[in-house]
């Protein structure tokens, strides 16, 4: 049974306040570390850090609305080995948004990361933005960020000015599942809202209340107006993938423009090789080979291997994407990878009945085998 506390507003929205949250758990000797994100010296965009000293947590601010980089990816790089023993002293507490923890279940289940070695805090998020949008909206408007935060606490789906990132305008999961401890402001008038799976993961600042009715009212609206927004992007781009000439592949005309950049893929929190087959010699082609493409086709498109790049990267990731359009943002041709790959996972993961970062105890498709699990596309047993 969950435990529900408040934290006090404030004209910051109740940032001081959950610094001091953040500061009383580190301070209380069960965690280790918290990898959270600092802000920069101009306080317009953010930096992960592993944080061991409270009086470094006045820099803190998880609530900032931009996404610099995928927190999973970051917990990867602190998790202890498998044969390890968990330090004595405690364990890292994790602050990410909804997708970021659903990517660090998906990283524990291909053996990168080690839930146990996390005590996971969760933020409700209605949406984040690009870098630049965020910093032009803010040096524009000295009140952008108060007016953010009335806008996502109201459960609206718009953003007042500038536009979300692309993915978060398709994610119908504002609120992370199963945090051991959430943060909640959508659907609350003033503060933070805190919720608790244990009650030693309660601050002490924090008062114990009743979660209020009209949160789950306000959260469910948000979810549902994104997941009409979600269907209608992924069906049109579903559309346009079965439109395309007749001989073409569908994804041959979005990825197009893509010069296998690898950005994507540095980006993808589910993206984990050590090695990247496509940075090895099997694609470092020799100059002769080009010239022999060029003089056979009249012309021989450079670096390469575009198509075959992104389709052997959707096979890998697409059963664990969890959405967090990292891709995207990094993509400096600003192809909508994340549009179409979820929309491939749409398929894929509904064919195996698969959530992504729903539970640590959901088999992973690729790596579980269902004798009878094909028959649905037309394999005939025998």
């Amino acid at each position: 049974m969950s435990l529900f506390a408040t934290l006090p507003g404030g004209p910051d929205g109740g940032l001081d306040s959950l610094r001091q949250a953040l500061a009383e758990l580190l301070q209380a000797g069960r965690l280790r570390a918290l990898l959270v994100m600092l802000q920069t010296r101009d306080g317009l965009s953010l930096q992960p850090a592993l944080v061991t000293k409270a009086e470094r947590l006045p820099l803190a601010d998880p609530l900032l609305p931009v996404m610099p980089i995928h927190m999973a990816r970051m917990a990867s790089l602190v998790s202890l080995g498998a044969t390890e023993e968990p330090p004595a002293e405690g364990k890292v507490g994790v602050v990410g948004r909804p997708c970021e923890l659903r990517g660090m279940v998906e990283l524990a289940k291909l053996n990168q990361l080690r839930m146990d070695d996390f005590v996971t805090i969760g933020l409700d998020c209605a949406g984040t933005f690009e870098g630049a949008a965020w910093r032009r909206w803010s040096e524009s408007d000295p009140q952008a960020r108060r007016r953010l935060e009335e806008s996502q606490r109201a459960a609206s789906p718009d953003a007042p000015q500038e536009s979300y990132r692309h993915a978060c305008t398709l994610c119908d999961t504002p609120v992370a599942w199963e945090a051991d401890l959430a943060v909640h402001w959508i659907g609350v008038e003033d503060g933070l809202l805190l919720e608790a799976r244990d009650a030693g993961w309660m601050p002490p600042s924090a008062q114990p209340v009743e979660d209020p009715p009209a949160r789950a009212a306000s959260v469910e609206r948000l979810e549902l107006a994104r997941r009409a927004g979600r269907q209608q992007a992924l069906d049109a781009m579903e559309a346009r993938m079965h439109s395309a000439p007749e001989g073409m592949p569908g994804l041959m005309l979005d990825f197009e423009p893509c010069q296998r950049c690898h950005n994507c893929t540095v980006a993808c929190p589910i993206c984990y090789c050590k090695e990247c087959l496509f940075r090895t010699d099997t694609f470092r082609h020799e100059p002769r080979r080009y010239f022999g493409w060029a003089e056979r086709k009249g012309a021989a498109r450079l670096p390469g291997d575009t198509l075959t790049f992104q389709l052997t990267r959707l096979c890998h990731v697409t059963a664990s994407c969890v959405g967090c359009g990292m891709c995207t943002s990094a993509c400096p041709a600003e192809l909508p990878v994340d549009l179409l790959f979820q929309t491939v996972a749409r398929r894929t993961q509904a064919l195996f009945d698969y959530v992504p970062g729903r539970s640590l105890q959901d088999p992973l498709p690729p790596a579980t085998f269902e004798r009878k699990e094909f028959v649905d596309l037309g394999e005939v047993h025998r």
